[in-house]
């Protein structure tokens, strides 16, 4: 049985009607898995979704790859990420740097996907 894999317009058709499913996985098998599972979305480290045959394992997953902002570079350094990553089959990407960043992205017409709340690579156990 196959899935047809979600579009953005689908997701914001769906807003409000539906719960969207999301792990984050770090190996093929994994990827292989929620596949499986029935899982809707994906977020992956950039270098598993960038292997030709990502598709072949994972036709119907939404697929977000995502690194902190601080490993990419400045907003021209994520454009140009963020395409090469959307050339090779992402339906978003995943930014954690500033909101004129995430305006950069929009403005070029790469889906983004952000957060709310808790951001994990600035909080500590002590402070933050």
């Amino acid at each position: 049985m196959s899935r047809k894999r979600p579009t953005v317009a689908d997701i914001r058709a769906l807003k409000d009607k539906y719960q969207f499913t999301m792990i984050r996985v770090e190996t093929l098998d994994e990827l292989e898995a929620a596949e499986r599972a029935g899982v809707d979305m994906v977020s992956v480290p950039p270098e598993i979704m960038v292997l030709p045959h990502f598709r072949e394992v994972a036709p119907s997953l939404f697929a977000v790859p995502g690194v902190n902002f601080f490993e990419v570079g400045m907003a021209d350094d994520f454009v140009r990420w963020a395409f090469a990553l959307y050339k090779a089959s992402a339906d978003a990407v995943y930014c954690s740097a500033s909101l004129a960043t995430v305006e950069r992205l929009s403005d070029e017409a790469i889906p983004v996907i952000g957060h709310v709340g808790l951001i994990t690579s600035r909080a500590t156990w002590t402070d933050g």
